[in-house]
């Protein structure tokens, strides 16, 4: 029945705006949820990388609030963070993080034969954790960022063509432990830069309805296609 509706709405023309709608709700109240657990779901998480000698530290929107907001983002529906790739200690950390408490729902490959792993979704409380993973490039590291399709719905992206995806480059940064709502997280040195790289050097002003496509400068679209895979 679900596939019906879908190619029903996706002819209609309707599809992407019933999604959105559809989405935006679900992130109101995501939203609650970070509130609650996110600053508790954060401190385990970073206790799970370091247990396996990772570092783990906020990404994209969570460094945004960490640096701007001194906190999380009001509107923020889950939490994202980095780690510089290790595929030794990949599955280390899935045991680690599910030692405390976590999830693992979601994986986003690329197409290169299927083996890079670019991102992983873990649950912990109903709040969602995107682990983007880092991969140095000259003096960089960039991450892939999984786009929607340009046409199709998920699953049949996923399917046949896989989605769209654009390059986040960030200068190679050293970290240092700092406060972040009475927890300590690690920062890049470099955080301005990595912020004005992701979100331009205006992201101290909150952007009202901001959305991705207000991303404005090292945000580079790759050739490769990205996956999902559901655990």
């Amino acid at each position: 029945m679900r596939d019906l509706i879908v190619k029903l709405f996706v002819k209609l023309g309707i599809y992407k705006i019933t999604v959105e709608y559809i989405n935006r709700f679900k992130q109101i109240f995501q939203a609650k949820k970070v509130r609650k657990w996110g600053l508790e779901n954060l401190r385990e998480a970073d206790a799970a990388f370091s247990e396996i000698g990772l570092q783990m530290f906020p990404a994209f929107g969570t460094l945004l609030g960490a640096v701007r907001d001194h906190g999380f983002i009001s509107y923020d529906f889950d939490l994202d963070v980095g780690v510089i790739d290790d595929p030794q200690k990949r599955e280390l950390l899935h045991a680690s993080m599910d030692k405390h408490g976590f999830l693992l729902r979601k994986q986003t490959y690329i197409n290169d034969s299927m083996q890079t792993v670019s991102e992983e979704t873990y649950e912990r409380h109903g709040v969602g954790i995107d682990v983007f993973f880092y991969f140095p490039e000259g003096n960089d590291v960039f991450a892939y960022c999984p786009r929607k399709h340009e046409y199709k719905e998920w699953k049949e992206a996923n399917q046949t063509d896989g989605f769209p995806v654009a390059c986040s480059y960030v200068p190679q940064s050293d970290f240092v432990r700092q406060d972040f709502l009475g927890i300590p997280v690690n920062i890049p040195e470099k955080a301005h830069e990595w912020l004005c790289d992701i979100y331009s050097d205006s992201y101290m002003t909150p952007i009202k309805n901001w959305n991705p496509n207000d991303y404005k400068t090292r945000i580079v679209p790759s050739q490769k296609r990205c996956y999902r895979r559901y655990i």
